[in-house]
């Protein structure tokens, strides 16, 4: 493969050197910052060798290479072009600038998240480890590992410890909501500290009507509890997102000599104010709401609501309103230590891959359909589902994509039915093993496979009522 001939064959295509504002990559795509977004052709995109789909989304023109190949083609491009390589950051940035309020609100919500998931893995793979010292019945014992050996109880301590990112997690994103609206990171820190300060009540036990001896402070005449945050995502975000902007503010107005002493004095006591008065009880507020629709759908409705959930998952990858997602996973493990979510994701993306075998198995020998349906079903098992969406599933017909969407609806039924739950989020598909909940590792193994062979069932099934015509009839346009 000719990267340098791929790279200048997407120039070409795209308008020029010229009309192109910016470029970066992520795992899977090449993304591009067009001046004019009349100037690309998609078909001859679709084409040119190793693109496995061209879709345009969030003010971005995204092609799809899969790993490791875009680095290829993405490196032999900026050097044909001779510009200043921009960061992922700096082309959604630029990308976002004609975004409406709503999408730029997911974006945000995903960059909060994006650069947390090592550390918020690493702690659920330790706390997964960590419950087969206390899980009862494991290894043929009446009890526990730790019940029976202390070295076993001591190894559980240990890990609990050193899976504290999750109990501190509100200080993870203050920290890194700060950053993503332009304020100081280190002032984030210590409004995350103050979200999780050990001298203040149980917020949980407070919401729940269940703390005693709760101190009141009298603050700007509004009397408000002494208590701490512990789960407090939204609460985190929002007051970072105050500190952020009041920060930028306050340093226009201070003077310069004194700016270096009243800027973060100010900014913390004002942005704690904030807090507690206002944000704290906003964020609460958001929490509850979320965690009641999310109770509606999923615990209430039962499998209705995980058979939707799980099929709508990968139409939300598409438009790109997926990205909040990630603070509702946050929120849960905060509340509860465990995420529902994270199963019904793994469904839906391997459900996709499923499709793409499907269509292999109903391509012609040697076409170029069968190649592209086996690498575009590869990345799905590391929880990578664009290549197998753009590239095959959406490709000529909508029919694969649906026959997918209805397998991860069976899926996520058979994860509710199984109560299977995962430690964090993040990862899904084989990697995803890692962080879920050990007494239910079989039944999430067993749930990605009903989500993997069913639309492979269902694509059959089509195929022998409406024939190959009847797939490619079902066009759909993603562009």
């Amino acid at each position: 493969m000719n990267y340098k001939n791929i790279a200048k064959e997407v120039i070409k295509n795209v308008g020029g050197k010229e009309n192109i504002a910016s470029a970066a990559h992520c795992v899977t795509r090449l993304r591009l910052v067009l001046k004019d977004t009349t100037k690309y052709d998609k078909e001859i995109l679709e084409n040119i060798e190793g693109v496995k789909g061209v879709f345009f989304n969030s003010g971005q023109l995204q092609v799809i290479f899969g790993t490791k190949t875009v680095d290829l083609v993405h490196a032999a491009l900026m050097e044909i072009l001779g510009i200043k390589e921009s960061s992922l950051a700096d082309v959604k940035n630029e990308a976002n600038k004609d975004q409406n309020k709503i999408k730029k609100l997911f974006k945000a919500f995903s960059d909060i998240f994006v650069g947390l998931i090592p550390a918020i893995v690493g702690c659920a793979m330790i706390l997964g480890l960590r419950s087969l010292f206390l899980t009862e019945g494991l290894f043929g014992l009446e009890g526990t590992l730790a019940d029976t050996y202390k070295w076993a109880n001591d190894t559980a301590s240990f890990l609990n410890i050193i899976a504290t990112g999750l109990n501190f997690l509100p200080v993870l994103i203050a920290y890194s909501a700060t950053k993503r609206f332009g304020g100081n990171p280190a002032l984030g820190i210590i409004i995350g500290l103050i979200l999780v300060h050990p001298d203040l009540g149980n917020r949980f036990e407070y919401l729940q009507g269940t703390a005693t001896n709760v101190e009141y402070w009298n603050l700007l005449g509004v009397n408000v509890p002494a208590v701490a945050f512990q789960g407090g995502i939204f609460p985190a975000i929002l007051t970072s997102l105050f500190l952020a902007t009041f920060e930028k503010f306050i340093t226009k107005h201070v003077p310069q000599v004194l700016s270096f002493v009243l800027v973060p004095t100010l900014t913390i006591i004002v942005s704690s104010l904030a807090l507690f008065i206002v944000f704290g009880p906003l964020g609460d507020a958001m929490a509850s709401a979320i965690g009641y629709v999310c109770e509606i759908l999923y615990m209430k409705t039962g499998i209705i609501g995980a058979f939707a959930f799980a099929a709508l998952l990968q139409p939300l990858v598409i438009t790109g309103t997926h990205h909040a997602i990630g603070s509702i996973e946050a929120q849960l493990i905060a509340q509860t230590g465990f995420n529902y979510i994270q199963p019904l994701w793994s469904v839906s993306i391997i459900a996709q891959g499923g499709a793409c075998i499907g269509m292999f198995l109903l391509a012609r020998k040697k076409s170029k359909l069968r190649e592209v349906s086996v690498s575009s079903f590869v990345p799905t098992l590391v929880g990578v589902s664009e290549p197998a969406i753009f590239a095959v599933n959406l490709k000529n017909s909508i029919v694969p994509f649906v026959c997918a969407a209805l397998g991860a609806g069976l899926g996520g039924i058979y994860m509710k039915l199984l109560d299977v739950k995962a430690l964090g989020f993040g990862l899904t598909g084989i990697p995803g093993i890692t962080i879920v909940n050990p007494p239910v590792m079989l039944h999430y193994l067993v749930g990605n496979l009903i989500a993997f062979i069913a639309p492979i069932v269902f694509l059959v099934i089509y195929h022998k009522v409406k024939g190959v015509q009847g797939i490619e009839k079902s066009k759909v346009s993603v562009a």
